[in-house]
C-alpha cells in the first residue's frame, strides 16, 4: 500500500522543522533580530592564558601566553559571552565592553592568577 499525501505531508512538515532550527540559529547570531558589538579585553604586566567565546561560538578558542593587553571584538546576537584569564599576574583586569560601554570588569586575580568576565545578551 503506498501513501503518497502521507509522504508529502511528512516532507513538508520536515522541511518547516528545517527553516525553523535555521531561523532560530541565524537569531542567535544577530542576523535577525537585536545584535550588539561586544568587546572582551585584559589589560596588565606581561602576558597571561586568555580563554573566550562569544555568542553563537560554542568550541570557545584559546590564546596562550598572550601579550597584554590583548583584545578581541564581534558583533553577536542573543547568548553568552566568556573571556578566563589563567596565569595573571597582579594587577591584571579583564573587561567586556558592550556598544562601547562598559559592562563587566573583574580586577583581581585569585590566588593561582585566575579570573573571569562573562555577560548573557537577552534578545
Amino acid at each position: 500500500m503506498k501513501f503518497p499525501a502521507f509522504r508529502t505531508h511528512v516532507r513538508s512538515l520536515l522541511a518547516a522543522g528545517s527553516v525553523v532550527v535555521a531561523a532560530v540559529s541565524l537569531t542567535g547570531c544577530g542576523v535577525f533580530g537585536h545584535s550588539w558589538d561586544v568587546k572582551l579585553e585584559v589589560t596588565g604586566p606581561g602576558s597571561a592564558d586568555v580563554g573566550y567565546s562569544f555568542s553563537g561560538d560554542t568550541s570557545g578558542k584559546t590564546a596562550l601566553n598572550q601579550k597584554l593587553p590583548w583584545n578581541k571584538a564581534q558583533n553577536v546576537g542573543f547568548g553568552f559571552n566568556d573571556l578566563a584569564v589563567k596565569n595573571a599576574k597582579p594587577g591584571t583586569v579583564c573587561r567586556i565592553y558592550v556598544d562601547g560601554e562598559l559592562k563587566v570588569e573583574q580586577n583581581k586575580p585569585n590566588a593561582e592568577g585566575a579570573l573571569s568576565c562573562f555577560i548573557q545578551l537577552k534578545g
